[in-house]
């Protein structure tokens, strides 16, 4: 039987050791018993306690069973206390086993419990054998109370050990709970497209509310002088509530600019809430915000501090690296189109300004001519047009990846995932039909995104050994299928709150992708049974939403 975790080794270790003690020391003693009859009672105990192991194990997260085992085993020690002698038998301290699993691994009512009637079934029942038998039992009780302060002493203790350990537990589970949504959050904002950035208010609440555990958050923005903000967003609340919200922050804004640390506030008619300033290097972006339970204790409202700070800085990190990120690309377009226009002027546009100058003089010229002079002015103006159409050949071509040979999108999926697939030895097959080369840059985003996504989660989570990847380009739609052999999963936790506290954020985040650009994201999968995700999107529908 392997032992897996502390306790275990530790239950395992106690048990052994107090068998073999207590079982030494009946056999060794002079009661007179032979050891004919003792070593059958030995043996016996021996396959009980190798039982009642095996059951512990089994039945941790199953407390009723757990329950049954140890007042069944507490029962069977009982009787082979009394039986073998009493107060005098060597294994009365037995029964610490049953005890100590009792104290750490069910409710603190049933182990006292079972201590007290354990220790009031024993002194009663030697009582009723010590009074029977003619001797005083007032000469015992002494003993009884050392037995039960040693029970009691033992189940503390045990007990303390176990409120740590559990504390422990939910502390460090919490905190990788935590890491998981935030790693899952900046890979989803790292990665957002022009399109999803809008929707990031959306997703900043919707992971709020997640890593606090309360129902209501929202991410109200200030208004920016020159550029519309993106729009504020909220989870929780009923749209007539979201507009009453949201011109009640809107209507303190003097307020909340002037604000560096967390913030208290009880709005009217809203009830309390935690806001947290949201600041640029540069400038007041707005408030991260959850409405608190009025019965929240002070170390419950110190965690949610501590998430909506680092959720603060994060979104202002973000931010910031999106407002940047859309200065640079303005200024590569405006230096590519600078460069193009040197070119033009410097080779096409000249050698255009010769060929319709040429055209000129032959108009007015063309009668005085011979038929050989025509002859040789129409060939120069012929071989000059030619010319000036191989200048903007050249050009275009060093414009297009595609026709100049550099990488493309489509190669830059197909290498990732053979690269994927070398690495977890795991067969991918991708299949493409249609062009990319027309595709607008946030499609090809959002659309390697997630492949990426469906792809790793299949191998990480769903222990995949073949995927299918169909990609279907046409002028008007795209079609995205990605399939996968797996284990699966009951998809009904995507829409309910899960015992891990998992509810699906790589699909979350994959369905904010496709519905950012106006698509349709469906999924199916069982357990067993693989995953199958169909997305469509309708090429040109964003770019009118977002005009």
């Amino acid at each position: 039987m392997g032992i897996k975790t502390a306790e275990d080794r530790m239950q395992f270790f106690y048990r052994w050791f107090s068998l073999g003690l207590t079982s030494l020391m009946f056999l060794l003693s002079y009661d007179g018993l032979s050891w004919v009859r003792k070593l059958p009672v030995v043996a016996v105990l021996c396959v009980s306690a190798w039982m009642f192991l095996r059951m512990y194990r089994r039945c941790k997260h199953r407390p009723g069973l757990l329950l049954a085992a140890i007042g069944a085993e507490a029962a069977l020690i009982l009787l082979l206390t009394v039986a073998t002698g009493g107060y005098e038998s060597p294994f009365k301290l037995y029964a610490l086993n049953p005890v100590l699993v009792a104290a750490g691994s069910l409710t603190l009512m049933f182990s006292w419990s079972l201590l007290f009637g354990y220790a009031a079934a024993f002194i009663g029942c030697c009582y009723a054998f010590y009074a029977s038998s003619g001797e005083s039992p007032s000469l015992d009780l002494n003993d009884s109370g050392n037995l039960l302060l040693v029970l009691v002493l033992a189940a503390t203790f045990v007990r303390t050990v176990a409120c740590y350990r559990s504390r422990s537990e939910e502390a460090e589970a919490r905190t990788d709970e935590t890491l998981e949504h935030i790693k899952s959050l900046y890979h989803i904002v790292e990665t957002s497209s022009q399109h999803d950035f809008r929707n990031i208010g959306q997703v900043i609440t919707d992971y709020v509310v997640k890593l606090t555990e309360l129902d209501k958050a929202l991410f109200w923005f200030a208004k920016k002088s020159g550029e519309p903000a993106p729009e504020s967003r909220q989870t929780g609340w009923l749209p007539e509530q979201e507009t009453f919200l949201f011109t009640e922050l809107e209507s303190r804004e003097d307020e909340w600019r002037g604000q560096r640390d967390p913030l208290f506030r009880s709005l009217p008619g809203l009830g309390d809430f935690l806001l947290m300033p949201v600041r640029m290097s540069t400038r007041f972006v707005g408030l991260i915000g959850v409405r608190l339970d009025a019965s929240e204790g002070l170390e419950g409202r110190r965690w949610y501090i501590q998430q909506l700070a680092f959720l603060a800085e994060l979104s202002a990190i973000i931010l910031e690296r999106h407002e940047l990120g859309v200065i640079e690309n303005r200024l590569i377009i405006t230096n590519e189109q600078n460069r193009i226009a040197d070119e033009m002027h410097d080779s096409v546009s000249q050698s255009l300004f010769g060929i319709v100058y040429a055209t000129h003089s032959l108009k007015q010229l063309w009668r005085k001519m011979s038929d050989s002079e025509l002859e040789e002015q129409i060939g120069l103006i012929h071989e000059s047009a030619t010319n000036v159409a191989k200048e903007l050949r050249i050009t275009i071509y060093s414009l297009s990846s595609k026709k100049s040979g550099g990488p493309t999108w489509l190669g830059m999926v197909r290498s990732h995932l053979n690269s994927l697939s070398r690495l977890n030895n795991v067969e991918i097959q991708l299949q493409i039909t249609g062009d990319d080369f027309s595709l607008p840059y946030p499609y090809h985003k959002a659309l390697f995104r997630i492949i990426s996504e469906a792809t790793g989660n299949a191998i990480r989570h769903g222990a995949a050994r073949s995927i299918q990847v169909e990609l279907s380009l046409k002028p008007r739609w795209i079609r995205l299928s990605i399939v996968d052999n797996g284990k699966g999963f009951d998809t009904a936790r995507l829409v309910s709150p899960s015992e891990d506290g998992a509810g699906g954020l790589g699909m979350k985040n994959m369905q904010y992708l496709a519905q950012s650009l106006g698509g349709d994201f469906q999924l199916s999968s069982g357990l067993n049974e693989g995953t199958r995700i169909l997305i469509t999107i309708p090429v040109g529908v964003a770019e009118l939403k977002n005009a």
